[in-house]
This record gives C-alpha cells, sequence and structure tokens, in this order.
C-alpha cells in the first residue's frame, strides 16, 4: 500500500529554468534584445558548468553569482547580475499540479519534496506559497548528494521514515527514477501531464 509520495521540483512541480521559465526570469530584469537574454539564461542555467556543483554543495551561491556575471559580455552583466539572485517563487506551477497536491493531502499521502537544489533556494522553498502541502523536504546542496545517487534517496527514506516499498517517486528524469527503483521505490517519469500522474499513484 502506497502511503508516501516523493515529489522531484523543477519539471516536476514548477517550470524548470533550463526553460522558458528561466528565460521569463531574465526578461523580467529589463533586458530588452532576446539573444541577449538567452545568452544570459544559458550562463545561468548551465548544468556543465554550475548547477551539479551548486546543487551538491560544492559551490556556494556568492562563488557561482560571480562566476555567472564574470562570463557574459560586460554590457550584460547587470542584467545578469539581477537575473542570477531570482526567487524560486518565480518559477510557475505546472499546470494541473497544484490541484494534484491538493488531493493527495486530503486523500491522506504523505507528501515530500526530494530535490536537488542549492541551499539558497532550498530556504525559499521552505516559504513557498505549495510548503502547506508538504510533511517535509530534503535538498541535496544540505546532504551533500545528489539524485540519482543512492545515498540520496536512502536519505530520504530515512529522514521521512518511509519505506520503499510503500512510497513511489515522481520526476522529469529517467535517470533519477532509475535511481529509486534501484532502492525498491517505484518510479514515475513525469511528462508534464499531472493528471497522467494521478492515474500512476492512483493505480498503486
Amino acid at each position: 500500500m502506497i502511503k508516501n509520495i516523493f515529489f522531484d521540483f523543477g519539471r516536476t512541480i514548477v517550470g524548470h529554468p533550463e526553460d522558458g521559465a528561466g528565460l521569463q526570469v531574465v526578461l523580467d530584469t529589463g533586458i530588452r534584445d532576446i539573444k541577449d537574454a538567452e545568452i544570459i539564461r544559458d550562463e545561468i542555467f548551465s548544468v556543465e558548468k554550475y548547477m551539479n556543483d551548486l546543487d551538491a554543495g560544492k559551490m556556494t551561491y556568492e562563488e557561482y553569482r560571480e562566476m555567472v556575471v564574470g562570463a557574459v559580455p560586460e554590457r550584460l552583466r547587470k542584467y545578469a547580475d539581477e537575473a542570477v539572485m531570482y526567487e524560486i517563487h518565480k518559477l510557475p506551477l505546472i499546470d494541473g499540479m497544484e490541484e494534484l497536491l491538493s488531493k493527495l493531502k486530503n486523500d491522506g499521502y504523505r507528501l515530500f519534496i526530494t530535490s536537488n537544489l542549492n541551499t539558497r533556494h532550498a530556504k525559499q522553498m521552505r516559504e513557498h506559497r505549495i510548503a502547506k502541502y508538504f510533511d517535509g523536504m530534503i535538498f541535496s546542496a544540505e546532504i551533500k548528494v545528489r539524485k540519482p545517487f543512492r545515498e540520496f534517496f536512502e536519505k530520504a527514506c530515512e529522514m521521512f521514515d518511509a519505506k520503499p516499498e510503500e512510497t513511489v517517486f515522481i520526476d522529469d528524469l529517467a535517470e533519477n527514477v532509475e535511481g529509486s527503483e534501484a532502492c525498491g521505490i517505484r518510479g514515475f517519469v513525469f511528462n508534464g501531464d499531472a493528471k497522467e500522474a494521478e492515474r500512476f499513484i492512483y493505480n498503486n
């Protein structure tokens, strides 16, 4: 019987900053040229250059900010500096996800955020308007290990007193779902359709 649901955050509950949500964050700084905005977006949200280390707690947010601003053309630096300090609530909720969270909560499921996320945004997440739906949150930068590594899921189960066989995991990345299933947690690769995620959960 399923009692616990682990949710990823980006591309699962909210739009991911690598996508249109991140471009909007940059445009909100007042920059006019779309190509310039894309340059800043691609720098700020580069997984290869920053995100993996930032989310693993190997880089501070200030170090990240300094590197991002220094990497873009000088004429774009004031916009990059503003954009890199975006607040997590700026990312839009995926259609239907808040309704699903409310339904699951009302039906007695225990809900948890299990996300690769830096410490600055992890703090903001605990004050996010959707925090009320969750019984707990675990973030990679705080525990110094990222999904899809086994230790992440083991720590989540321990912290939340969740048995793997009583838990399902929703994430947009197949490799993360594979990591959860290696620990005995059934997983679902989310494709943006909240109704499909709902069917998976209730069918289990």
